[in-house]
């Protein structure tokens, strides 16, 4: 079954200074791992990238911005706040241990999941519920029978240091997630 598409509607301003629409688009979930931002296949969860801030704070709020909609721009990108939603399937068989150097904020929009941290704990978010995700080391794992999708907004940050030794906790490499050329670009 395919996945849902999602309307996302861009506002910026005329020549004259008024506010109007510049963009009313349907986006499909595509393919993370796919730099040509295919539609994602069997157990591949679907990224549909909504956005991405040049700078923080933004400096894209006026003039032309880069779509991010289908590109591998990563998880996290230093440069830039960036919002997408994330359909995970079933079965979900995915379920990739990570850590960022950013604050999440994910939000359940339909469905079930559930988030297992490195102590081994789980817990179960319902549709409504919000995970503020300050760089724990975590996974997704979709355990019910029906898709899940989430909205994530993500907020690079400082590196995320352990308490225990004071040292930076290594980041989950991402590079089967970016191209460079579209990283570039968005910043």
């Amino acid at each position: 079954m395919p996945l849902p598409t999602t309307r996302r509607v861009v506002t910026g301003h005329d020549q004259s200074g008024k506010s109007v629409i510049i963009s009313d688009t349907s986006l499909t979930p595509a393919n993370p791992l796919d730099p040509a931002g295919s539609p994602p296949e069997g157990i591949i969860p679907g990224f549909t990238n909504l956005f991405k801030t040049t700078g923080v704070p933004a400096t894209n709020v006026q003039g032309p911005w880069y779509d991010v909609h289908g590109k591998k721009i990563g998880l996290v990108d230093q440069t830039g706040v960036v919002a997408r939603i994330v359909d995970c399937t079933v079965p979900d068989e995915v379920n990739i241990t990570h850590r960022t150097q950013s604050v999440d904020f994910g939000i359940v929009l339909s469905g079930t999941i559930t988030m297992v941290l490195d102590d081994g704990s789980e817990t179960v978010f319902r549709e409504g519920d919000v995970c503020v995700q300050r760089g724990t080391d975590h996974a997704w794992k979709n355990v019910s029978t029906e898709s899940c999708r989430m909205l994530f907004v993500l907020v690079p940050s400082v590196p995320i240091e352990n308490p225990a030794t004071g040292r930076a906790f290594e980041m989950t490499p991402t590079a089967h997630l970016e191209d460079e050329e579209h990283i570039k670009a968005a910043r």
